[in-house]
C-alpha cells in the first residue's frame, strides 16, 4: 500500500531574503493542529524527525516533480519553539543561479512571494481523541519530507488560512537609560562631547547610536577599502568565509600547513577574521579591543556552524583511522527504518544444473530461501566545550572531533567483540534457534597446541571449511582468508604462518600467504580463535546501518544558558549474523 503524500503550507519570511546570496528562511511546518473538518491533523515534529531531518531537499515550484522546475535547495533543517507551545520546523533556502530565477528572486525581495508548501509522505499515523472537544486527532509520527515548493494558491487551504491568521509581529521599543547610554558610548569610543550632547536627546535610541557611531568613524583614521561588486567568491560571502575557516582548522588538525584561501583567511590575524564574521552578522566592532571582537564573533550564528563542520571532519577521519582490526571481518548491510527487517538469503546451491532431459526439457529446481533478522538502534552523546576554552584554544578547534571519533570507534569495536563472544563464545542466536557456533553445524573445532601437529591441523580445518555444503548438497568451496586471534596469541599465530625460505620441498610452509592474522586486543580469552571467510567473498557477521545515514550525524549549537558550544553525535547502528558457514571457532586445548 502506497504511503499518502501530504502537503502543509507555511509562510516564507520575505524579509529574510538576501539578494546577494539568494538565501532566505522559511517555516516548513509546525506542530499546530490543522482542522480537516471531521478531524484535526497534527504533525508530531519530534517523533517525525526522530530519525533525523534530510541534509538537503529540492526546492520546486507548484509541487512539480520535474527537474526542470527545481529552482534551488532547502537545507539546515532545525526546530524552533513558537508561542503557545507550538514547535516549528525551519529551513534555509537558496535559489540556484539559473537565469530564470531572477523573477522569483524579485518577488521574494519585494515580499510578493510568501506562500510556501511542503510535501511529505506519512508512514505511520496515530489516532487519538481530544479530551477537551472530543474530536478525533490524526497525528503523523513517522515518514519523510519529499520537497518544498513556492506556490500561488496553496494546495491545503486550511493550512494557508492558519498561516494567514498567525498573529503579526509586534515591535516594542525599550529606551536606554542615560547611564546605559553612557556605558555603551564609552565602550564604543564615542567622544565625550558627542556623548553628552546626545544623552538627553528625545530622538530614538537607534538614531542616537547612529549619530554616536558616525562621530567615532569621523575620528578614526581613514582606511581605504576595496570592495568587489560581486561577492560570491570573496570573504564578504558568509558561505565562502565559513568554508575557508573550516579548511584552515581542518588543515591544522591534520598537522599540515594551510594554503590558498585557508591561509588567506588568517593572513591578517585573528582580529581581522573576527571582524569579518561580525560584519557579516551585522555586529559593529568600532572601538572594541581585540579580545572583545573575538568574543563577539564567537556569539554569532556562524561560529557553531564553523565549529560543527570542523568537528565533523575531524570525527569522521578519526573514526575511520581508529577502526578496530575485527572490523575487517564484518560486512555491511542497511535497513530502511528502525523496525526489524528479515534479510532473505537465497541459497544458490539448491539450483539444479544438469543434462537436458530426453523430452527436451530442463530439470526444474528452486532457490532455498532463509533469512535472519537485522535492525539498528541509535547510539550517541552530547559533549560541551566551554566558552572560555573555545576562545582560548581556537587553533585546536576540531580536537574534540578527534577525541569523539576515537570514542565512537572504540564503542563500535567493543560492541562487535561482545557480539561475537556472547553466550560463552557461542555467538548470537540465528533463525533456527541455535547460536552461530553450535555442535550441530560442525563449525566448532578443537585446536591442539602441539607445535608438531598445529600446521597439519590448520590445513585440515581450512580444507573442511571449503567442503561445507549448502541446502542443495553442493559444495560452497570458500577457504577461510582470516584468522582472528587474541593479542596474547599473536606470536604463536605468526610463527605458525611464517614464510620460511625452504631448502627442500618438505620444508615449505603450505600456509604461508594463505591466511591473514587479525589481532584483536579486546578479545577476552586467548584460548579461543576464529577462522573466517572475507565478507566480500561470503556473508557472515555484518554491521547494519540506516540507509542514507551510514556515517555518524553531528550537530552543534551554542548553549543559551552557559555560552558553551555543544556537540552532538548520533549514529544508527546494529549488528547481525547472516550466514554461519563462513566462520569456524577454534577452541585451543593442550597438545
Amino acid at each position: 500500500m502506497s504511503k499518502p503524500i501530504c502537503r502543509l503550507d507555511a509562510q516564507a519570511r520575505p524579509n529574510s531574503f538576501d539578494p546577494e546570496t539568494r538565501t532566505f528562511t522559511v517555516i516548513v511546518a509546525t506542530s499546530a493542529p490543522v482542522d480537516r473538518g471531521s478531524y484535526l491533523e497534527v504533525l508530531d515534529l519530534k517523533a517525525f524527525g526522530a530519525a533525523g531531518w534530510p541534509e538537503r531537499l529540492p526546492l520546486q515550484t507548484d509541487h512539480s516533480t520535474s527537474v526542470r522546475d527545481t529552482v534551488g535547495t532547502l537545507m539546515n533543517f532545525r526546530t524552533e519553539d513558537l508561542d503557545g507551545g507550538v514547535t516549528a520546523l525551519v529551513a534555509d533556502g537558496r535559489l540556484s543561479s539559473r537565469a530564470d530565477n531572477a523573477a522569483l528572486a524579485a518577488n521574494l525581495a519585494d515580499g510578493v512571494q510568501t506562500a510556501f508548501s511542503v510535501s511529505f509522505a506519512v508512514s505511520k499515523w496515530l489516532t487519538l481523541t481530544d479530551p477537551a472537544s472530543g474530536r478525533k486527532i490524526r497525528k503523523a509520527v513517522a515518514g519523510r519530507l519529499i520537497e518544498g515548493s513556492f506556490v500561488v494558491t496553496p494546495a491545503d487551504p486550511l493550512s494557508q488560512i492558519r498561516s494567514e491568521n498567525m498573529p503579526p509581529e509586534v515591535e516594542t521599543e525599550t529606551r536606554m537609560t542615560p547611564a546605559a547610554f553612557d556605558t555603551v558610548c564609552r565602550a564604543a569610543g564615542v567622544p565625550d562631547d558627542v556623548r553628552e550632547a546626545l544623552r538627553d536627546s528625545d530622538a530614538p535610541d537607534a538614531e542616537k547610536m547612529r549619530l554616536a557611531l558616525a562621530a567615532v568613524e569621523r575620528a578614526a583614521p581613514t582606511l581605504r577599502t576595496v570592495r568587489s561588486g560581486h561577492n560570491d567568491e570573496t570573504f564578504d560571502n558568509p558561505g565562502v568565509l565559513r568554508a575557508a575557516v573550516v579548511e584552515f582548522f581542518d588543515t591544522v588538525n591534520r598537522g599540515e600547513t594551510p594554503t590558498g584561501r585557508a591561509a588567506e583567511v588568517f593572513a591578517q590575524g585573528e582580529r581581522a577574521l573576527a571582524e569579518k564574521i561580525c560584519r557579516n552578522a551585522g555586529i559593529t566592532t568600532v572601538g572594541l579591543s581585540d579580545a572583545e571582537v573575538i568574543r563577539r564573533a564567537a556569539t554569532t550564528s556562524d561560529f557553531p556552524i564553523i565549529a560543527g563542520a570542523t568537528f565533523n571532519l575531524a570525527m569522521r577521519r578519526e573514526l575511520d583511522a581508529a577502526a578496530s582490526p575485527v572490523a575487517a571481518l564484518f560486512g555491511r548491510d542497511t535497513v530502511t527504518s528502525f523496525n526489524p527487517e528479515t534479510r532473505g538469503q537465497a541459497d544458490w546451491t539448491s539450483l539444479a544444473i544438469a543434462d537436458r532431459l530426453e523430452s527436451g526439457h530442463y530439470r526444474h529446481s528452486f532457490i532455498h530461501e532463509s533469512g535472519e533478522t537485522v535492525s539498528v538502534a541509535i547510539i550517541g552523546g552530547i559533549t560541551s566545550k566551554s566558552y572560555e576554552l573555545t576562545i582560548n584554544a581556537g587553533a585546536r578547534l576540531g580536537n574534540d572531533g578527534v577525541q569523539l571519533g576515537k570514542r565512537m570507534a572504540a564503542e563500535i569495536a567493543d560492541r562487535q567483540v561482545a557480539f561475537l563472544e556472547q553466550a560463552s563464545a557461542a555467538g548470537p542466536k540465528m533463525r533456527d534457534g541455535n547460536p552461530v557456533f553450535h555442535a550441530s553445524r560442525g563449525n566448532i573445532a578443537q585446536f591442539a597446541q602441539l607445535e608438531s601437529t598445529m600446521l597439519g591441523q590448520m590445513m585440515g580445518l581450512r580444507s573442511g571449511m571449503a567442503k561445507r555444503k549448502g541446502a542443495g548438497n553442493v559444495m560452497i568451496g570458500q577457504y577461510p582468508t582470516h584468522w582472528l586471534v587474541h593479542s596474547d596469541y599473536e606470536e604463536t599465530a605468526m610463527r605458525l604462518l611464517a614464510f620460511v625460505t625452504a631448502s627442500a620441498v618438505a620444508d615449505v610452509n603450505p600456509l604461508a600467504g594463505k591466511l591473514q592474522i587479525v589481532v584483536e586486543p579486546r578479545l577476552t580469552n586467548p584460548s579461543v580463535s576464529w577462522l573466517a571467510v572475507a565478507p566480500a567473498k561470503m556473508d557472515g557477521a555484518a554491521r547494519v546501518f540506516l540507509q542514507g545515514q551510514e556515517a555518524p550525524f553531528t550537530d552543534s549549537r551554542i548553549d543559551f544558558d552557559t555560552d558553551a558550544v555543544q556537540f552532538k553525535i548520533r549514529h544508527p547502528f546494529g549488528l547481525a549474523w547472516l550466514e554461519w558457514r563462513s566462520w569456524t571457532r577454534l577452541d585451543h586445548v593442550p597438545g
